[in-house]
Formats: structure tokens, C-alpha cells, sequence
């Protein structure tokens, strides 16, 4: 029995993709639109057809970004499981976005430009996607807690700080592999996160 193909991306999924996987040390905004169509294998037309500036560009990465991320991690995601099954299912989830993460440099790079944002700064739509990461990484560390303890005990507010933590770790990790420490296994990546996620006070 063939296997039907899967469907092919549109042209702004492939564009939003070739961007967050751009790994030649420039920023979005560096790119001309020839650049970013042939990279993408679109035509020059559809990146002004489905981006109206660059900023515009840089904005919905983060946001297809966080929204695929979100999808990997949900995968994994169950709800029911017990103690082991829960800190293995965990890792799987922590792993998948570390992954990811290293497998879209330049999606990275956004996520750790929208941690240093202040309030002020005019980013609301980057701070807003970096939240809502966070929430997600807040949820799962409580599912966790909950699956050890009955009951999560933890305030939601410590639980987002944890999640930023973990978020601003894995982050920094991947530029270290990126750049510096190749030799880093993302194994050995991983459980550095998880003692940052699961170690309690």
C-alpha cells in the first residue's frame, strides 16, 4: 500500500522556516528579499504577499516558532502518568525543545533578544510569544510536581521564574553548542536542564 505524501508547506510556512533555521551569524533584518525568497524557494513576490515589512517578518517567526515548539512539546505531553512516567515524559518534552531549538539558530536568537526586552522597550509581540513559553514550561514543571507530590504546592508566580530559568538556560546552551562548546552532547544538555527545572529549594 503507498504512503500518501505529505503535503507540501505553503510558501509563508516555508519562508517563516528558512528564516528560523538561518545559521550565518545575520539577523533577519539583514537579508535582502532575494536572499530570503531563494533560501525559502519562493518567489521574491509572495515574501511581500504574506510579510508587510521586515519587522513584520522577524515578529511571526517567533510567534510560528513558539507555535511549533508548543505542538512538539504537546506530543509528548501526558497528562495521566505517574511519578516515572512523568519525569521520563518531561525529558522527552525538554529534549525535543532543546532540539529544536538547536535545530533553528536563528529562532533562538529571537527567543533570547525577547528574554532581554524591558518593558517599555516597544516589543510587545515578542515579549508576549517569549510568556507564552513560558507559561507552557510553567505548566509542564507543575504537571511534574503534581505527579510527585498529589498536589502542586508551588506558586504559580516561582513556577514561571523556574520556567524562565529553564528557557534562558536552554537558550544559552544552544548558542554555547552553536559557538563554542560543540563538544557538548545534547544529552549532557539535558540533564543540566532538568537539575535546573527539577531541583527544589
Amino acid at each position: 500500500m503507498s504512503v500518501a505524501a505529505e503535503p507540501k508547506a505553503s510558501a509563508r510556512v516555508r519562508i517563516l522556516r528558512a528564516m528560523m533555521s538561518l545559521d550565518d551569524h545575520r539577523s533577519v533584518q539583514e537579508h535582502t528579499v532575494d536572499e530570503i525568497a531563494r533560501l525559502a524557494g519562493v518567489a521574491k513576490g509572495s515574501v511581500y504577499y504574506h510579510f508587510s515589512s521586515k519587522e513584520s517578518l522577524v515578529r511571526e517567526i517567533l510567534v510560528h516558532g513558539a507555535a511549533e515548539m508548543k505542538a512538539l512539546m504537546d506530543g509528548l505531553h501526558e497528562p495521566g502518568a505517574t511519578d516515572d512516567d512523568a519525569r521520563a515524559g518531561f525529558r522527552r518534552q525538554v529534549a525535543a525543545a532543546f532540539g529544536f531549538l538547536g535545530e533553528h539558530p536563528s529562532f533562538t536568537g529571537l527567543v533570547a533578544f525577547a528574554l532581554a526586552q524591558r518593558e517599555g522597550d516597544g516589543s510587545h509581540q515578542l515579549r508576549a510569544e517569549k510568556e507564552a513559553i513560558v507559561s507552557l514550561l510553567a505548566d509542564r514543571i507543575e504537571h511534574l510536581e503534581h505527579s510527585r507530590q498529589g498536589e502542586s504546592v508551588t506558586p504559580r508566580h516561582t513556577l514561571e521564574i523556574a520556567a524562565t530559568a529553564l528557557l534562558s538556560s536552554a537558550v544559552t546552551l544552544c548558542i554555547e553548542r552553536m559557538t563554542v562548546h560543540q563538544d557538548w552532547t545534547v544529552e549532557a544538555c539535558v540533564d543540566a536542564l532538568l537539575r535546573i527545572a527539577t531541583s527544589g529549594p
